[in-house]
């Protein structure tokens, strides 16, 4: 009886671990150092979740480029995810508009859902970011949808999108940020992190830590800098691959479950 408690006791208050997914900026055009990358998101997609940002012109364009075309079948072959970027200008820009790049990257790419960038977080530019997410839900019902605030935002802005991303920025400000104590609530895989100039492999891994403790679903680091840095793969690729992919016990809980493991012995052997 009292192991059975020892147990229901570990099972309760073990934290829940999680694998990240990557949100990965791909503004890179897809020819040789570019395809390369774009071939290098499509080997990692069987081994972890990828979700890669279309962005052929600061939107979809007029017109296919074949280039886009197949690096996005396949990538999605891969098993990766690919959305198709916008911009709304903080809910200024036409709705119209953005609704019909929108509508040009499920016709011309075959999009998996939108990123919707330059996302407001004031509470009285809801109404703007619900009605493109009821568009976009009329096209396509699965539609995944990324917003972008880029820092702390208003709860109901849970409601726009499914990801919502709450940090983007360089790694030395990521050292400062706190998320707001409401994310704390929901499911890890409703918030993403965006963070560049991280210079090396291990500040890689300390600030995917950072993001996880965060209780976030999605991640990306780069070390590339300020003036574009989402126009190539981070120099650690591969090993922010597997840092994403791994799901962590962190030590603190694994002395933890090995101290009441050991209780729960001693106390089988006493009975």
């Amino acid at each position: 009886m009292k192991t059975a408690v020892v147990s229901a006791l570990l099972a309760f208050i073990m934290p829940t671990a999680h694998a990240l997914e990557l949100l990965v900026p791909a503004y890179f055009y897809p020819a040789d150092d570019g395809a390369a990358s774009w071939q290098a998101l499509a080997a990692a997609a069987p081994g972890v979740g990828i979700t890669a940002i279309l962005n052929p012109d600061s939107g979809p364009g007029a017109a296919l480029d074949p280039a886009y075309g197949s690096v996005v079948s396949g990538l999605q072959a891969a098993g990766g995810r690919v959305i198709g970027y916008v911009h709304t200008a903080y809910g200024t820009r036409s709705a119209t508009a953005v609704q019909a790049e929108i509508s040009r990257y499920y016709t011309l790419y075959g999009v998996d859902g939108i990123f919707i960038d330059e996302m407001s977080n004031d509470a009285a530019k809801l109404g703007y970011y619900r009605s493109l997410h009821d568009y976009i839900r009329g096209l396509d019902a699965d539609g995944y949808i990324v917003g972008n605030p880029g820092t702390q935002t208003a709860e109901g802005y849970l409601a726009t999108a499914d990801v919502l991303v709450t940090f983007e920025s360089p790694a030395a400000e990521y050292a400062g940020y706190e998320a707001d104590a409401w994310t704390q609530s929901q499911d890890a895989s409703r918030f993403a992190h965006l963070v560049y100039e991280v210079p090396d492999a291990a500040a890689m891994q300390a600030t995917i830590a950072r993001a996880r403790a965060m209780n976030v679903g999605h991640v990306y680091v780069t070390d590339d800098d300020i003036s574009n840095p989402w126009d190539r793969l981070p120099s650690y690729w591969s090993a922010e691959v597997a840092a994403v992919a791994t799901v962590p016990e962190p030590s603190a809980w694994a002395t933890l479950a090995a101290g009441l493991g050991l209780l729960a012995t001693r106390l089988r052997r006493r009975r």
